[in-house]
């Protein structure tokens, strides 16, 4: 018999014997080569990533990295942005739905900003990347449909030296499946579901990779469509001004418009749908040069709020009210070019993108006529207020963003004792948004249109805005960095291994545009409002600059184990406030910044069937970043640092395959965060002692997966359970809130033969209620749910 380790020859006994009482596995008498075949196909799957920027294991890689590859995605279901965040704990979302999301790791967070004007604001504490392309936008994140990957990799602690500013936290990262040269290959899946309450989802979608000369070209094309069924209803309901609203003071008009929301009531109001494509070409120029060029269109239709409403909801009956139209139009296209060579000894790496990105949207602002305090000046008539017309409020939003990313980077051999990687990295982002806020009843009141300021005005052509439009805002936001990087890795001995990295970067950053108010005079000289270019003149634009740095000693103990130890730090830049100066807002707010210090283990037990890996931390995160709107300072949303943090935490990954036919896998995150200092600011911020929002004390997932031979098939059964403690929102007192814990479970069955496999599936088994956000960014508190109980099947076919 082939020599087995003590421990391993136990657990094949104990498996065996376990299987022989199921009844699963006959007794018989295995060859050497049998059993050999038996051991390999126990492995843990290993997968080569590239967070370091080199490709290599990820046992070897002295970072916390939770790597799922292409196959794993697809035995867990995952397409989406909301899918694969799920599942990782220590990594948390908070949004108003799909692309207008934020992403947080290990608690990095001052929660909710309530502001609903993408790009002008913080930036991400998280990066996001499409391969080499980074993709991470202010306030709106990239929603790509996870088609055709080869993997997701999520890098976890601050990633700044090699990734950038928004790698403060942490950075996820989607790798496509590039061309094959030498190989014709197609397939695609099906799927349909059904929601407890709610809507039909669908999707479809497929790829081919096609050699066109072989060893030399390849192209490879991904297409998809996926709606997501809505769950939540508008429900029928009616409005006017209340008599609560501060603008009154206690006057009583003798009428108050009502009106319905019929028009717009609707069961299964949330509902979204990805489209789109990514074709890719791969020239292989000879034996040291590649080229590849890829081209990512995708096109995300929403519509109907992401959010419920729990006065009027109940756990099976999630509801929401809105009277205007809420629905939206997200476009991207990006290109990506990369070439790859060697010169003079050296891997050379020429990385480019251009992203260009469009949002058309309404939403419904109705909830506002609580708290607007002057709503009544612009829908009531003037003055005595006597008579108020239609409460509906509506914002309409045009947002673009033009992002051009150029890097290139040196790296030297990677069997060197003394190993170099460095570079070059240039970004060019523009950011534009026009967003008008009408107000229905202000035609009848007797507003004229609203002009723009005269000189202040980006995305207007000087012309008033549609009737109805009482305040809008323009803005342009510019923001471009140059930054050298570079990591320095010694071998001191053959198991030992110290790194030093860094990056200098500069980043000049600019707002201009204007936020106009309407008036009861007419034409032209109706102007009034906030110039944000007189406001901000000689601060805009602003140059900050800065060096941050990274250490690393990594110990190789034996083939099975390897522990390090890490020193990083990471940032994101500040910015501008538009209503800088009004109730003492200041101008700008400052970068906030994290230092990390991590120690972590990767290890593998009984001849690599058993897989346990850690790391334990400590954050120190300061000048913290708040979004605010309190409407006692200013009726405009603004950004002030409000204190400092420390968070501690732990989290381990373990996988194991237990038996010839079962895999076991878990992973748990624990964080401690607190709130260590307050400085005198505009915001009333949580006491000091308080936790970070999105920091759950603990989260985690646990898994199985079954597999059995039935004749010519093969059958998996899979469970997944993840349960997520309580959190709180904001750091804002008003506005905080605790959402209590909740547990998820999905289960599925799969058979296949060659190459179909069919998948039955229930995601939420047990159709738990999970509150993932909240906030209030009308004066009306929702919440963004986890979706209830869906049943639906998979069918899949790789040729």
């Amino acid at each position: 018999m082939n020599q087995i380790n003590r421990p391993v020859k136990t657990v094949l006994t104990m498996a065996i014997a376990l299987a022989l009482s199921n009844g699963t596995v006959q007794a018989q008498e295995k060859s050497k080569l049998e059993e050999k075949e038996v051991e390999s196909k126990r492995q843990i799957e290993s997968i080569v990533i590239t967070a370091t920027r080199r490709s290599e294991n990820q046992q070897a890689v002295p970072l916390a990295v939770q790597a799922m590859s292409g196959e794993k995605l697809q035995e867990l279901g995952i397409d989406s942005f909301e899918d694969y965040i799920s599942l990782l704990p220590g990594v948390s979302s908070d949004g108003q739905g799909p692309g207008k999301q934020e992403t947080y790791i290990r608690g990095v967070s001052a929660g909710r900003a309530d502001v609903r004007l993408a790009g002008i604001g913080g930036e991400p504490s998280v990066a996001f990347y499409l391969d080499e392309a980074p993709i991470t936008t202010p306030g709106r994140n990239i929603d790509l449909y996870a088609v055709d990957l080869q993997r997701i990799e999520v890098l976890k602690g601050p990633q700044g030296t090699l990734f950038g500013a928004s790698s403060q936290a942490g950075t996820v990262r989607l790798i496509t499946n590039k061309p094959a040269l030498d190989e014709f290959s197609a397939g695609g899946e099906i799927g349909m579901s059904s929601t407890k309450s709610g809507g039909i989802s669908n999707k479809a979608e497929g790829y081919v990779n096609i050699p066109i000369v072989e060893d030399t070209f390849a192209l490879r094309f991904a297409g998809y469509n996926s709606t997501d069924g809505g769950f939540i209803d508008n429900v029928l309901a009616t409005t006017q001004l209340p008599l609560t609203n501060p603008g009154l003071a206690g006057h009583v008009p003798s009428s108050r418009q009502e009106v319905s929301n019929s028009t717009f009531a609707k069961d299964d109001y949330n509902e979204a749908t990805h489209r789109g494509m990514r074709i890719s070409a791969l020239w292989q120029i000879d034996d040291d040069w590649d080229l590849l060029i890829q081209h990512t269109n995708q096109q995300l239709d929403t519509e109907g709020s992401f959010e419920y409403d729990p006065s009027i909801s109940t756990e099976d009956d999630l509801n929401v009210t809105t009277f205007s139209p809420t629905e939206g139009d997200d476009k991207v296209d990006l290109t990506q070019w990369t070439v790859n060579g060697m010169l003079g000894g050296l891997e050379v790496i020429y990385n480019g993108s251009f992203t260009n990105r469009t949002y058309q949207g309404n939403t419904d602002y109705t909830a506002y006529i609580e708290i607007g305090p002057f709503v009544p000046y612009y829908i009531c008539s003037y003055p005595g207020y006597d008579e108020c017309f239609s409460p509906v409020m509506t914002t309409s939003e045009e947002f673009e963003s033009e992002r051009i990313v150029q890097e290139i980077r040196v790296a030297t051999n990677t069997e060197d004792r003394f190993r170099v990687i460095g570079g070059v990295f240039y970004d060019d982002q523009q950011i534009n948004t026009l967003t008008d806020f009408a107000y229905a009843g202000s035609i009848a009141a007797g507003f004229s249109p609203n002009y723009p300021i005269p000189g202040a005005y980006t995305n207007t052509d000087g012309s008033a805005r549609p009737p109805g439009v009482t305040f809008f805002n323009d803005y342009q936001a510019d923001r471009e960095e140059i930054s050298i990087f570079g990591e320095l890795a010694f071998d001191i001995t053959d198991d030992v291994t110290v790194t030093l990295g860094a990056r200098h970067y500069e980043i000049e950053m600019g707002l201009k545009g204007q936020s106009p108010w309407g008036q009861r005079a007419s034409g032209p000289e109706a102007d009034a409002g906030t110039n944000v270019d007189e406001n901000l003149a000689g601060l805009t634009p602003e140059t900050i600059s800065g060096t941050i740095y990274k250490a690393n000693i990594r110990w190789q103990m034996n083939a099975d184990a390897m522990f390090y130890g890490t020193y990083s730090e990471g940032f994101r830049g500040g910015g501008f406030n538009r209503a800088a100066g009004v109730g003492g807002i200041p101008a700008t707010f400052d970068t906030d910044d994290v230092v990390s210090v991590e120690f972590g283990w990767k290890t593998t037990w009984l001849d690599n069937t058993l897989r346990f890996n850690g790391a334990i931390y400590n954050v120190d995160f300061s000048d913290l970043q708040q979004g605010v709107l309190d409407l006692s300072i200013a009726n405009s949303s603004f950004f002030d640092n409000v204190g400092e943090a420390e968070i501690n935490g732990a989290e381990f990954e373990v996988n194991w395959a237990a038996h010839d036919n079962l895999d076991l896998f878990g992973s748990f995150s624990y964080i401690d965060s607190e709130l260590t200092d307050i400085p005198t600011t505009l915001v009333n911020i949580t006491p000091v002692g308080s936790n970070l929002p999105y920091a759950p004390e603990s989260e985690g997932v646990i898994g199985a997966r079954y597999y059995q031979e039935i004749g010519e098939f093969s059958a998996v059964f899979q469970g997944v359970f993840k349960w997520t403690d309580s959190r709180f929102n904001s750091l804002i007192a008003a506005d905080r809130v605790e959402l209590p814990s909740y547990t998820q479970l999905n289960l599925s069955a799969g058979i296949g033969k060659d190459d179909w496999k069919a998948t039955l599936f229930i995601d939420n088994a047990t159709d738990s209620l999970g509150q993932v956000a909240a906030g209030s960014a009308d004066n009306v508190f929702r919440v963004s749910p986890t979706r209830p109980r869906t049943i639906g099947f998979r069918i899949s076919y790789d040729y």
